[in-house]
C-alpha cells in the first residue's frame, strides 16, 4: 500500500513539474497584433457601377471579395473592421438615376462615421493588355498616408512583383474623408496573368496578409 501511495504522489509532482514547464507555443499570427484598431475597408464600385470589366468579371465584385477577405485577416489580429458596403450596391442603394458625384459623397461620410484609425479603398486598375502590377496611392497633402502607402506597397510587391511605386493623389475619397487612408489598386483586370490571379480565392487572402502585415510595420513604426 505504500509503494502504491508513494507511486501515486511522484507521478502528481511529476505531473505538477511539468504542468509549470510546459509553454504553449503561439502563432505569432494568431495574436492580437491590432487590438483595438479601428479599420474601414471601402469595396470600390458597386451597384450599377461595375467599374473595370473584362467580360463577364467585374471590378466591383473581385473588389468585395478581397476586402472580405481582408476584413477576415485583419480581424484575426484583433481589429475591428467595417466596410462601406458588403453587397453589390452603390452608396446611393437606388436601382436609378446613378449619381457618381453622389456615391462619393456618401462614400466618405460613411468611412468618417466610423472615426476609423485607418482606412483602405480597394480597387482593380485598368489599361492595355500589358499593363500589370499593383500600386498604392495617398493624398499628395498627406505625410502620414505616405507613409502607410509605404509599408503595405513594400509588403505587397513580394506577392504582387509589381515595378511601381506608390503615388501621391487627389482622389476623391482620399481628399474628402477626415480619416487618414489609402487607395490600393491590387492590380490590372486587363492583364490576362493577373485577372486570372485576381479571380482566385487562394489569391485574395495572400493580398488580405501582405495588406495586413504592411499595417502592422506602420503601427509598430509609429509605436516606435
Amino acid at each position: 500500500m505504500v509503494i502504491i501511495m508513494k507511486k501515486i504522489i511522484s507521478f502528481v509532482l511529476l505531473f505538477a513539474l511539468l504542468s509549470v514547464l510546459y509553454k504553449p507555443i503561439i502563432n505569432v499570427s494568431s495574436q492580437q497584433s491590432l487590438a483595438q484598431k479601428v479599420i474601414v475597408l471601402d469595396p470600390g464600385h458597386g451597384g450599377a457601377d461595375d467599374g473595370a470589366s473584362v467580360g463577364k468579371v467585374h471590378e466591383d465584385e473581385l473588389n468585395l471579395k478581397i476586402c472580405f477577405a481582408l476584413k477576415e485577416e485583419l480581424e484575426s489580429r484583433g481589429a475591428t473592421v467595417y466596410l462601406t458596403r458588403t453587397d453589390d450596391q452603390d452608396m446611393t442603394r437606388r436601382d436609378y438615376n446613378y449619381s457618381k458625384q453622389d456615391d462619393m459623397y456618401l462614400r466618405a461620410l460613411k468611412i468618417d462615421e466610423y472615426k476609423p484609425d485607418l482606412f483602405l479603398s480597394i480597387h482593380l486598375n485598368s489599361s492595355n493588355a500589358s499593363a500589370w502590377g499593383s500600386q498604392v496611392f495617398y493624398y499628395k497633402k498627406s505625410e502620414e498616408g505616405q507613409r502607410l502607402a509605404s509599408c503595405i506597397h513594400s509588403k505587397m510587391k513580394d506577392i504582387t512583383g509589381t515595378k511601381k511605386d506608390i503615388s501621391s493623389c487627389s482622389f476623391y475619397v482620399l481628399r474628402a474623408t477626415q480619416s487618414l487612408g489609402v487607395l490600393i489598386e491590387c492590380g490590372f483586370i486587363s492583364n490576362a496573368n493577373e485577372r486570372g490571379q485576381l479571380k482566385s480565392s487562394k489569391y485574395h487572402k495572400k493580398l488580405a496578409k501582405a495588406i495586413s502585415d504592411g499595417i502592422e510595420d506602420y503601427e509598430k513604426a509609429l509605436a516606435g
